[in-house]
């Protein structure tokens, strides 16, 4: 899938912090509101509001993707999983509601899963939140276990999935 010409790809820098957490927000909470009581989406809005949230973003190789009038409209990234040889671990995938279902996170996805494969991680993990689990069984993920990711007071159930490289 590849982006439309409107859409630009950016390096994530700090003074996007902002942006990207309020785009990380309004994203869990409207498109994962379905799978998640409101105590679970108010423990996640915690989560980005927190203030080790930036330093999570800088360590997460995270993708911007910006439209001209729009602004900020997606995000992904990846991190190296130290207890897993040549392994990266997807991560930050998040859309705005307003461009849903449109492909742009199987193409930030895609472009997260290059650009590990480029620094030398070619095996990739995500743990999935569970509203977007069919996104990754799509991509070629397979289910190894389900979870529950500690968020404050709350737990939000996950599915830890997994894609070796080819």
């Amino acid at each position: 899938m590849s982006l439309p010409a409107s859409v630009t790809l950016h390096t994530y820098s700090p003074d996007a912090l902002a942006a990207v957490r309020a785009l990380h927000a309004l994203a869990f909470r409207q498109l994962a509101a379905g799978h998640h009581d409101e105590s679970q989406i108010a423990a996640h809005e915690a989560l980005i509001a927190a203030p080790d949230y930036a330093a999570d973003l800088a360590r997460s190789h995270l993708i911007l993707a910006r439209h001209g009038e729009d602004g900020l409209i997606a995000t992904a990234g990846w991190l190296v999983l130290e207890d897993r040889p040549h392994t990266a671990r997807i991560r930050k995938v998040f859309v705005h509601p307003g461009w849903a279902r449109r492909g742009l996170a199987t193409a930030l996805v895609r472009a997260a899963e290059q650009a590990a494969a480029t620094a030398g991680y070619p095996n990739l993990y995500v743990r999935a939140n569970i509203n977007a689990v069919p996104l990754y069984a799509a991509l070629g993920y397979r289910a190894e276990a389900q979870g529950l990711m500690p968020a404050g007071k709350a737990e939000l159930p996950v599915v830890y999935m997994s894609r070796p490289a080819g």
